[in-house]
């Protein structure tokens, strides 16, 4: 479970073997975590979007990245 991107109050993981559809985790701090799907960056878990703002923008910005990067470690 690589850890993609850290800030201060979250971390962006990608699982290897997976289940579709292609997504990421965001886990925070005090442990709760939820994930994001790369083709609308919907939110599935317990966790409001403005606690992962940051989190969300930089899967936004690197959309096209980590869908290749879900390739490579699902194929």
């Amino acid at each position: 479970m690589p850890t993609l991107k850290r800030f201060r109050d979250s971390r962006v993981l990608m699982y290897i073997g997976d289940h579709p559809p292609p997504h990421v985790h965001i886990k925070l701090r005090d442990g709760r975590e939820c994930t994001i799907t790369l083709h609308d960056f919907r939110i599935l878990g317990r966790v409001d979007g403005h606690e992962i703002r940051e989190a969300l923008a930089w899967v936004a910005l690197n959309q096209f990245a980590l869908f290749h990067q879900w390739q490579e470690y699902h194929p």
